[in-house]
């Protein structure tokens, strides 16, 4: 069920009107009912995946508050000693971690299979190609790496005692297949999800109206800028052409870092604006990236949601175990404090980049852009010291508004680069980095780039310059800390009016330069 599609107004008008009418005083059931809905029409094999994990994981947090609730009881026994009570303490933290541990496995393990055993069955010859999801008829269930990440992110939690465990199976399964999260995330916080699903939520205008400012501005940033980039993109860099010239590489990666910012960011704003619809304020994805003035910087603003995950249940726990903490102290000795603090946090962020790139594929270019994502932060955090020294001894004033824009400027080329190796394979990429910096070839812009515009028909880049300029107008206020939605509501009613209607008119024409929709580029992983 596509987002811009007939069905999935419907399934959204005709659940609101349910929602807050026949079902007003049980608003859960409702969201249930639409999100299984919505799940099955993407295929409704994948509901038997949906429910292992929901099922598992809701035991598994049931189980783990058992676990805590026999410990305590056994600890305050009368004649208990107090060695008696922490080994008793250590054999219920034992058995809660060999349950975490089996039950991530179980789910981690079907993500793996629909994820990556495809590719490694292809690998090795199709020596195992009879067991492959598409041979056994499955199709990659709708969302599985978000609602896995948030179910397990819960399951950890709890383990934690961030928050209680759920009791209602039906309640936790809302949880996890909430309908706008199921797309392309965000990977949304039990405590923060849970009392807004089973809260009762009561029509507001100024909220609808902001719901729909929000859907109707990713909606023209997907369509109107994102689908129309996207055949350019594949015009110039899907020929594998060893000898393509490094300007044109340079313009088709530049067109798509615009088109994944459009793409993702504005499939996260319809989905936010569409939970809001209902009353639900989920987890925001992105703020203002290409404003970042390091690349740390650029992924606390990119995909927050992820970013967050993997810092609270991957690059914590990993930096603080024991050999990391020695490791520290070990550097500590030899190098000084700032290696010794800074060396483990190094390492823990190559892992978690290594990571965040086999979870966008197994294919070698996604762990390639991950480790030199990695790599770059570590060696900015590494030699910190030294740039700040540099920048003294050269008199550099870091607090001006050039400097500014210049660190601005140098993230953004950093980002790009990585780019190369998340668009393509990995020798493709080398090879088109390669001419960028060695054989730019200017000129051949003027003789192959009209031929790549001409991939979309009509006034697509007419649309695409008039809403680029739109979202960086939007994204300047934002980072200003102003309201944008605000901002249009100060306009006179004509302008005001003039603007919605140009953006839904700009939606509408965008249909027509192309020849099929793309979907969402997130939903792939």
């Amino acid at each position: 069920m596509e987002i811009y599609s007939l069905s999935f107004f419907l399934l959204v008008s005709v659940g609101l009107i349910l929602y807050y009418t026949v079902f007003s005083r049980c608003q859960w059931i409702c969201l249930l009912g639409l999100s299984l809905l919505f799940f099955t029409a993407s295929g409704w094999k994948g509901l038997v995946f949906l429910l292992f994990t929901a099922l598992t994981i809701w035991l598994g947090g049931l189980q783990l508050a058992k676990l805590d609730a026999d410990s305590a009881a056994r600890r305050k026994a009368p004649g208990i000693t107090k060695d008696e009570k922490k080994a008793i303490k250590a054999q219920a933290m034992r058995r809660k971690k060999c349950l975490v541990a089996a039950v991530l496995t179980a789910n981690f393990l079907v993500l793996g299979y629909f994820k990556y055993w495809s590719y490694f069955a292809e690998l090795l010859s199709g020596a195992f190609s009879a067991t492959a999801p598409s041979s056994l008829g499955l199709v990659m269930p709708l969302g599985i790496s978000f609602y896995t990440f948030q179910a397990v992110g819960y399951l950890i939690d709890c383990y934690r005692g961030r928050h209680p465990a759920e009791k209602n199976y039906v309640r936790f399964l809302l949880f996890i297949s909430f309908f706008p999260q199921l797309i392309q995330g965000p990977i949304n916080r039990y405590g923060e999800m849970a009392p807004q699903l089973t809260a009762r939520h009561i029509w507001n205008w100024e909220r609808t109206k902001r719901a729909l400012f929000l859907f109707l501005f990713g909606a023209m940033k997907k369509y109107a800028i994102a689908n129309l980039t996207a055949p350019t993109i594949a015009a110039i860099l899907d020929g594998n052409d060893p000898k393509l010239a490094g300007s044109m590489a340079l313009l088709a990666i530049l067109l798509y870092s615009l088109q994944q910012y459009a793409d993702f960011s504005g499939g996260i704003d319809m989905v936010l604006g569409v939970a809001q619809l209902y009353g639900i304020e989920m987890m925001p994805n992105f703020r203002q990236p290409y404003f970042s003035t390091s690349l740390g910087d650029f992924w606390r603003r990119w995909h927050i949601s992820l970013g967050a995950w993997m810092r609270d249940y991957l690059f914590y726990p990993f930096a603080l175990t024991k050999p990391m903490q020695r490791f520290g102290k070990w550097a500590t000795s030899h190098w000084g404090k700032h290696f010794g603090r800074v060396l483990p946090a190094a390492v823990a962020n190559l892992l978690v980049f290594a990571v965040v790139g086999i979870w966008h594929g197994p294919q070698a270019h996604y762990l390639a852009w991950g480790l030199y994502n990695g790599l770059v932060i570590a060696l900015a955090d590494l030699l910190e010291p030294a740039f700040k020294k540099l920048n003294t001894a050269l008199h550099i004033p870091t607090e001006s508004r050039g400097w500014h824009v210049f660190r601005i400027v140098r993230t953004f080329i950093i980002v790009n680069i990585g780019w190369y190796f998340d668009r393509n394979e990995f020798v493709q990429g080398c090879i088109y980095l390669r001419n960028t910096f060695t054989d730019f070839n200017f000129s051949a812009l003027a003789a192959n780039a009209p031929g790549a515009f001409a991939a979309v028909s009509g006034p697509a880049w007419g649309l695409v310059i008039i809403s680029t300029l739109l979202v960086f107008a939007h994204s300047v206020l934002k980072e200003q800390g102003r309201d944008p939605y605000a901002e249009v509501q100060r306009l006179p009613l004509a302008l005001r009016w003039g603007l919605y209607y140009l953006v839904i008119f700009m939606v509408l024409l965008s249909f027509i330069c192309v020849n099929e929709t793309v979907g969402f580029l997130y939903a792939n992983f």
